[in-house]
């Protein structure tokens, strides 16, 4: 935002001069106070009031708490924060005590390997990756609580920065008082259990990536994978509680929203297949990593979907042999039980892909509802477009939409029956005696597509610089490029009849009597 005077304004206080830091724009009072705050922990401000203060260039001091919300409101990004050097060095002290401390342990304890550890037989890639899926399972189910009042006027970016603080900071976290878990499908919880989920694989590919994800790709990520992700949640959870009504679980969790009949068939024989599989929860981790790692990636950066297909091939990898190893089974029939898991990931696709329109007419972009966590539910199911080819695209879809419905109609009413011989087995029906309507499209006219001009293609651009240089008549002689021109060049037949006497006397009056001319 600029002022009438030229200055940038901060987008938190509203304080002059401001620029762009940690991805908005601030003032450096506001910076200051953003990096502290990261540094320090979120959890360590708290609001006296309502957690609604305002937040101006003369009160930004009073409510911490509230200043560092709108920070986040904002937009402003968290991983853009660096650490402080000296905070950097004692960090790599530690960690080399700390791997000399290993290396002593590791020599002396060799000999002493448990035996009935299975992942100690999978390859060291494969284990890092099962670690770092198992730590952010972990990190789920701690983060989870029921604080979330204070984001519900955030958008998906604003929570994204908030629950990537949780994560860093989840050994300052205030335990909390335990409430009934909302389990309908658009629920809060769900939403942050599954931003907690999402975000946590995303870090485990920035760890052996030079460059970090940025927030759009999050985003984009959250908003194509969130629907398949709780698809599989909550059909797991249907099939937890022993419940044999799939249908009528679905609509209960979408009791706002009108589905689909197709929707509800395609759940049900989802849970008909979760249940015979029986997955591990090792298994169904993995799976539930695979469903995110599935998304549309037409929409996402090209360096990102290409780190995401190889964490993908990883996935894959490591649940192949994660089938082979605690079910005990052969090649061929840990494959044929992979594929069928992996199938698990599209049929849910296929679901949310019904359930989808639906939604996309509860949530729209252009009026969004003054609800709690409104701003975040559009997001997810209706974001925002930035690619102006899928905006045309889309754009077009509506305009033949439109111009279908628009198309006239007209009823034409049939004559009634006469009373002949039927041609039915058990006689004429009764509604046949009466006037039936029947609405026929009205045809359109065909016009021919014509073009104005000759498309045809300029073939003397295929041929060599040689013959395009070469003036009209010319004969094929080699030489003949090198010869010298002679006094009467302009009257023969080797150049263009445009260039000759009279046009150079037309704007050459001075060399028009000229006898070497």
């Amino acid at each position: 935002m600029i002022s009438n005077t030229g200055q940038r304004k901060c987008a938190v206080c509203g304080d002059y001069p401001a620029k762009i830091h940690y991805g908005v724009l601030a003032c450096f009072g506001c910076k200051g106070f953003f990096r502290r705050a990261v540094k320090d922990g979120r959890n360590k401000y708290v609001c006296r009031f309502d957690k609604n203060c305002e937040v101006t260039k003369f009160e930004r001091n009073a409510c911490r708490y509230c200043r560092f919300r709108k920070c986040l409101l904002v937009g402003m990004n968290p991983d853009f924060v660096r650490p402080d050097r000296e905070e950097v060095r004692e960090k790599l002290r530690g960690q080399k005590s700390l791997l000399s401390k290993k290396k002593s342990v590791g020599r002396t304890l060799s000999n002493k390997t448990d035996g009935d550890d299975w992942t100690l037989q999978l390859p060291s890639n494969s284990r890092k990756l099962l670690n770092d899926l198992s730590a952010v399972e972990n990190d789920v189910q701690t983060l989870a609580n029921d604080g979330y009042d204070g984001v519900a006027e955030f958008s998906l970016k604003s929570l994204i920065a908030d629950r990537t603080l949780a994560r860093k900071s989840t050994n300052q976290i205030c335990p909390q008082s335990k409430q009934e878990f909302d389990h309908r499908l658009l629920s809060i919880q769900r939403v942050v259990a599954a931003t907690d989920f999402i975000d946590g694989l995303v870090s485990v590919i920035d760890k052996d990536s030079s460059r970090k994800t940025t927030v759009e790709d999050k985003c984009t990520l959250i908003s194509s994978t969130f629907l398949p992700l709780n698809l599989l949640d909550y059909a797991a959870r249907t099939i937890a509680k022993d419940s044999t009504f799939y249908a009528e679980d679905l609509s209960k969790a979408l009791a706002d929203h009108q589905i689909e009949k197709n929707a509800l068939s395609g759940f049900a024989f989802l849970c008909d297949r979760l249940k015979k599989l029986s997955p591990t929860p090792i298994e169904y981790s993995l799976v539930r990593a695979l469903a995110v790692a599935t998304p549309d990636r037409g929409v996402l950066s090209n360096g990102f979907s290409e780190h995401l297909c190889a964490l993908h091939e990883s996935l894959q990898e490591l649940l192949f042999r994660v089938i082979k190893l605690l079910r005990g089974k052969s090649s061929v029939a840990a494959a044929s039980t992979m594929a069928n898991l992996i199938a698990l990931v599209y049929e849910s696709k296929a679901i949310s892909t019904t359930v989808l329109p639906t939604l996309l007419r509860a949530f729209p972009r252009d009026d969004i509802k003054p609800l709690p966590y409104q701003k975040i539910l559009t997001d997810i199911i209706n974001p925002e477009v930035y690619d102006l080819l899928i905006t045309m695209s889309n754009r077009h879809a509506a305009d033949s939409t439109s111009q279908r419905a628009e198309i006239p109609q007209f009823a034409l009413t049939a004559p009634p029956v006469s009373s002949g011989p039927s041609l039915f087995i058990n006689g004429p029906s009764s509604d046949c005696n009466q006037h039936c309507d029947h609405q026929f499209t009205a045809p359109q006219p065909i016009r021919p597509q014509t073009l104005g001009f000759s498309c045809k293609l300029p073939l003397t651009m295929t041929k060599s610089i040689e013959d395009m240089l070469r003036p009209p008549g010319m004969t094929e002689d080699p030489n003949i490029l090198n010869r010298p021109l002679a006094r009467d060049w302009a009257d023969g037949v080797r150049l263009t009849p445009v260039f000759n006497r009279d046009v150079v006397a037309q704007f050459f009056p001075e060399l028009s009597e000229n006898p070497i001319l």
